[in-house]
């Protein structure tokens, strides 16, 4: 009795220590978990799949919920911005029916009903205004890390990770191919392509949602074109710079988070008010000098 006792608590601890190995064995990617895939990547495959869409007098926000729901993405609506705007989200519906379209081709047609926009940032699809989406993703947080790594290959690489448009010029073949070497962490996207364009040789310059990588020269050519990298917002959309700046927006002054935010003037903290010294009484001269003491008697 005692053996049979005795195997059945080796065959006991085989078995766990069999369950507790497989438990622990790190996961195998499957064919749609490709391995270094960012999850900005992930998204943007997602928006680009083909989809049947039918939304009827429903809320935006619960037409987007829908839609996440369905491609397993996260909407997230910049509320701060719409209510600084003035706008009443309860009050948009969304009214729309395609078939075989991609999502993202679906996603602009709900949004531009109400002179909307998104950005990709990370794993989250932010719904705000155009100009503000624009603004959000070029300045959204990255950390970069590249050792001799051609120019055009650093420029796709962060281009893949975070959802953004960065675009190197065509004509330049001989810096497409500079090795560049750069190791940041925690600093807004522009800064990153600015610091890897210099390096280069090369300047930057934002036309819309592409941040375009040139020479000096054709950038300074473009930045003159206005209508190119500064059109104008829809009617009743403020620009972003109105918006994060004190005073803007209808007189509000706020900041949105992610955005820096003008210095304000030192603040003036008046001293407190002293009071007044004491003015020394003068001598009276009529007085008498000669006063008898308490317990001196006078003289006779």
């Amino acid at each position: 009795m005692s053996l049979t006792l005795h195997r059945w608590s080796l065959l006991t601890v085989a078995a766990l220590f069999v369950a507790t190995t497989v438990w622990a064995a790190p996961a195998v990617p499957t064919s749609g978990d490709k391995k270094g895939e960012s999850p900005a990547e992930k998204v943007r495959k997602a928006l680009d799949e083909v989809t049947d869409v039918t939304l009827e007098q429903l809320p935006l926000e619960q037409a987007l919920q829908q839609l996440g729901e369905k491609a397993k993405i996260n909407f997230v609506i910049d509320r701060f911005t719409f209510q600084n705007m003035g706008f009443d989200l309860n009050s948009m519906e969304v009214n729309t029916k395609l078939s075989g379209v991609k999502l993202r081709s679906a996603l602009r047609t709900i949004l531009s009903q109400h002179n909307m926009g998104y950005a990709i940032l990370g794993d989250t699809v932010l719904v705000t205004t155009e100009d503000m989406a624009i603004h959000r993703q070029m300045r959204q947080r990255v950390s970069v890390d590249v050792d001799k790594m051609t120019m055009a290959q650093a420029l796709k690489q962060l281009s893949r990770e975070t959802g953004s448009n960065l675009m190197l010029d065509s004509r330049l073949t001989k810096e497409a191919q500079t090795p560049v070497t750069l190791q940041i962490d925690d600093v807004p996207l522009d800064t990153a392509v600015k610091l890897l364009a210099h390096m280069s040789g090369l300047r930057t310059v934002r036309v819309g949602n592409v941040m375009f990588v040139t020479t000096k020269e054709t950038a300074d050519e473009m930045r003159q074109d206005a209508d190119l990298v500064n059109p104008n917002p829809p009617p009743g959309v403020p620009r972003v710079e109105e918006l994060i700046r004190p005073g803007g927006a209808g007189g509000l002054g706020f900041a949105i988070p992610g955005t820096v935010t003008p210095a304000l003037p030192p603040m003036v903290v008046p001293a407190p008010a002293l009071p007044p010294a004491p003015v020394p009484k003068e001598k009276d001269e009529k007085q008498p000098q000669d006063l008898p003491k308490p317990d001196e008697k006078p003289k006779q």
